[in-house]
Formats: C-alpha cells, sequence, structure tokens
C-alpha cells in the first residue's frame, strides 16, 4: 500500500511539473516579441538617465514603494554608461513563467548582456502588464562578469 502512494505522489508531481514546464514556455511564446522590442525601446529611453524618463517606465506598484530621491541615485548611479546601443536576445526566466499562473497580472523576468556607449552591463528585469503595456517592476544593472 505504501508504494502504491508514493507512486501517485511521485507521478503527480511530475504530472504537476510538467504541466508548469508546458505552461511557462506557452507564456514565453506568447510574450516574447513584444517583451524583446519593449526592453530595447524602454532601455532608449531610459538611458537618458533622466528620472522622469525612469518613472513613465515603471509600473504602478514600483511607483508606489520606491522615492524620487531613490530613482534620483539610481539614475547617478547608471549615468555614467551612456546611451544604450544594444543588447544580446533576452532569456527568459522559466520559473516566472511558471509562477505567471499565481500572479495577475503576470511578473516576467529577462536577462540579457546591454551595451551603453560607455561600457555594458548585465540587465535583469522583471516586467508587469498595465493596460496591456509593459511597465517595469524591477530593474538591474549590475557588472558583467569578466572572462
Amino acid at each position: 500500500m505504501r508504494n502504491i502512494t508514493l507512486n501517485v505522489f511521485v507521478i503527480s508531481g511530475l504530472l504537476g511539473f510538467g504541466g508548469l514546464y508546458y505552461y511557462s514556455g506557452e507564456v514565453e511564446n506568447h510574450y516574447k516579441a513584444n517583451a524583446d522590442r519593449y526592453l530595447k525601446a524602454s532601455l532608449e529611453k531610459i538611458s537618458s538617465w533622466e528620472v522622469s524618463d525612469l518613472k513613465s517606465e515603471l509600473g504602478k506598484e514600483t511607483l508606489a514603494e520606491v522615492s524620487d530621491q531613490q530613482l534620483q541615485e539610481l539614475t547617478a548611479s547608471y549615468r555614467h554608461l551612456g546611451a544604450f546601443t544594444d543588447m544580446d536576445e533576452p532569456t527568459f526566466s522559466r520559473l516566472s513563467g511558471a509562477l505567471s499562473i499565481l500572479n495577475h497580472p503576470p511578473k516576467l523576468s529577462y536577462s540579457s548582456n546591454v551595451r551603453f556607449e560607455h561600457g555594458s552591463a548585465i540587465m535583469t528585469a522583471t516586467l508587469t502588464l498595465e493596460n496591456q503595456h509593459f511597465k517595469y517592476y524591477n530593474l538591474n544593472l549590475g557588472a558583467p562578469a569578466n572572462n
């Protein structure tokens, strides 16, 4: 009897994880083209490193949590990078896709190598949807790894 219960539990877990993996792939395919376009266009706008440009791309939830002073400090810390020039194809986080089943609106995470006129960075971004348009829930530009 214990083996049957264990087998049912293992099979149920595998089906559940397989279903979430499939669902996350569908989420990735659904949003990919628009997310890629949004990331490039928004990084071009944000890389003016003006607080007003950054604020216009942040979601309501994020704006409720950060002060103008924090945004001022953030833009000042990234200003040395200069204007956005290019980025590698963003990598979608399948975990965020799977967890999007629990979030409305979904929060989708991407990462990419991003190039600016005076350097490069590793971007990690979590996007959310507001009125059928992407907005940043979270954005981080980190130092690229040394190869």
